[in-house]
């Protein structure tokens, strides 16, 4: 290497190494030796050329420089991405990150087709690629801004799905990502992507962190913007952080009570929240978000630990995680043969507090034999110990709710068929969990499997057997705006039997909650289920609402608009009379 080219190495911080068609990102590097150079003598800052996406991973790029020829590189995105060597698509991506910096305007000619090809890569099976696809999102969010608008939802769904993946730096990448999108779109197009693919997805995760970027984002819009759109609108966003603010993840519920507390400021936000939840939620949320503020007193799961393997395989060694700091002590090493069973002198009380710890433990055991276990025996626990479970219920519904959607056939299908067991047992102690219930019994009605549906079916009999209807109208009519199938189906024909049921004794429920599920069927264009069926059924419910309303039925209708009040009155075959 000539002393002229190592002199303008070290003036410019550039190596001599250069790629002509990828632009390039500079990162300083220290060399250790140079020909002549000793170990002794301090080296001059050399440059290097970095062609990896980690440079990039939070959505920025260090320094970029413009490419001779733009359109080219741009052809030479689409070439690369499509082809089936990774490393290829890795230049794709990088190079994306380059026009975006460099060159928005040419990007911005092919910028759907772009996020198109990106948001593919999101799923590839190379988990470099897709960290930098997710990477490459981010920084399109960064410098495209609102120009990305229109690849929100797309790509909000494609990301959350991500986030439910237990690698964490690609669930980092995608965090980021989104906080990038929330920060850049517009506001508006962020909370309803957000609201419509995360909210309601069934992996706590997933609803998780679309609580935590739902947050930020109507922090920008403001309590006032919120609550000055439609009726329908506000009370989607008050159901939906009601919802999080009853969730079974300890984080979505803070970041759940902490949106309600921004609406809480506004003056109409308690009319609103009067017509969008049952007066019981209504009050405890309210009280507790006034009271103790939006942090919760945590309470979470104990870890699982592996047991240790003893020293000598006849005796087993009992550490100090025996209950000594809740008052009680024992030794520090309590040495008991395998075969023997200490007898237990703890009070009722404690001894009560191990076994739900227990059962919370097998609750989330890896091996599902030891999970279906664990489900018979909080079936034991209701039978025996209702008292302990029914003051801990929400935590006990927080460990047993996700095996009512074990990955497990056999997990679940237990899980719902001790369910329907335990409903009469508890009955009105479910109430704070009532809608975790539900919406775990009604999703798994679109089961392909016979056990399953037949379960989820029973559990869904019971709670109108055994609980507070009125609460049940309401998480059912709330639940149709988000099932499909024969969960839909199933649902809508139950409200038809609560409404004949329930009218008599508290019409204004019915009105406020069943009425709403009649007028979202009559005003859609395309119903979620095609076919004769889902006619019938909201045939069956307009029918059983005329049945008991009569001619208040025609009043409310008056106040829709002119294409659902024609539906109605043709699905009522009332057309010719009115």
């Amino acid at each position: 290497m000539s002393s002229g080219l190592l002199r303008w190495c070290a003036d410019s911080r550039l190596t001599p190494t250069s790629v002509p068609t990828t632009c390039v990102i500079f990162k300083p590097l220290f060399c250790v030796k140079l020909f002549g150079y000793g170990s002794s003598k301090k080296l001059p800052l050399i440059g290097q050329c970095i062609l990896e996406e980690d440079e990039a991973e939070d959505g920025d790029i260090q320094e970029a420089r413009p490419f001779p020829c733009p359109q080219r590189e741009l052809l030479n995105v689409f070439t690369w991405l499509s082809s089936d060597e990774w490393d290829n698509k890795t230049k794709a991506l990088l190079n994306i990150r380059c026009l975006a910096a460099c060159h928005s305007e040419i990007l911005l000619s092919r910028l759907d087709d772009v996020s198109l090809a990106v948001t593919r890569e999101v799923n590839n099976l190379r988990s470099k690629v897709s960290r930098s696809a997710i990477s490459t999102l981010g920084v399109l969010f960064k410098t495209m801004k609102q120009h990305m608008d229109r690849e929100v939802d797309e790509i909000t769904r494609v990301l959350l799905h991500k986030m439910g993946e237990s690698n964490k730096f690609i669930q980092k990448a995608a965090s980021r990502s989104l906080e990038i999108m929330v920060a850049n779109v517009t506001p508006a197009r962020a909370v309803a992507a957000l609201m419509t693919s995360g909210t309601q997805h069934r992996n706590v995760l997933v609803r998780r962190f679309a609580a935590e970027h739902l947050l930020p984002a109507m922090e920008r819009i403001g309590a006032g913007k919120l609550l000055s759109g439609s009726c329908e609108s506000i009370n989607l966003l008050v159901h939906t952080l009601v919802k999080l603010a009853q969730d079974n993840h300890q984080d979505t519920r803070y970041y759940g009570r902490k949106m309600l507390s921004i609406l809480m400021t506004h003056p109409n936000f308690t009319r609103c929240l009067k017509y969008s939840v049952p007066p019981c939620d209504l009050k405890d949320i309210m009280e507790r978000i006034k009271q103790q503020g939006v942090e919760e007193k945590k309470c979470e799961l104990p870890p699982i630990k592996e047991d240790k393997k003893p020293t000598n395989s006849n005796l087993r060694i009992l550490k100090d995680n025996s209950p000594s700091d809740r008052g009680l002590w024992f030794g520090s090493q309590v040495r008991v043969a395998p075969c023997k069973r200490i007898p237990s002198t703890l009070p009722q009380a404690v001894e009560e507090t191990h076994k739900l710890e227990e059962l919370y433990k097998l609750l989330a055991e890896k091996e599902f034999q030891a999970r279906i276990h664990a489900v018979m025996l909080l079936l034991d626990h209701c039978r025996n110990i209702p008292e302990p479970i029914c003051n801990n219920i929400v935590q006990v519904f927080d460990a047993f709710v996700p095996r009512l959607q074990d990955w497990n056939k056999k997990v679940k299908q237990k899980a719902l068929e001790v369910l329907a067991l335990m409903i009469p047992l508890l009955r009105d102690a479910l109430q704070p969990v009532l809608f975790l219930v539900v919406s775990a019994v009604t999703d798994n009605l679109n089961s392909k499997h016979a056990g399953i549906y037949a379960a989820a079916m029973k559990g869904l009999e019971e709670s109108i057997a055994h609980l507070d209807n009125t609460l049940l109208l309401h998480c059912l009519a709330l639940r149709v705006h988000y099932l499909s199938g024969q969960a839909l189906l199933d649902v809508t024909e139950h409200l038809s039997g609560l409404v004949t049921s329930l009218y008599p004794r508290k019409p204004q429920a019915v009105k406020c909650y069943a009425l709403p599920v009649l007028w979202f069927f009559l005003g859609k264009s395309a119903l979620p289920v095609r076919g004769d069926k889902i006619k019938a059924v909201v045939t069956k419910l307009a029918q059983s609402l005329y049945q008991e309303m009569g001619s208040s039925l025609r009043e409310s209708a008056a106040k829709q608009p002119p294409h659902v009040i024609k539906n109605l009155w043709k699905i009522l075959d009332l057309v010719k009379k009115h």
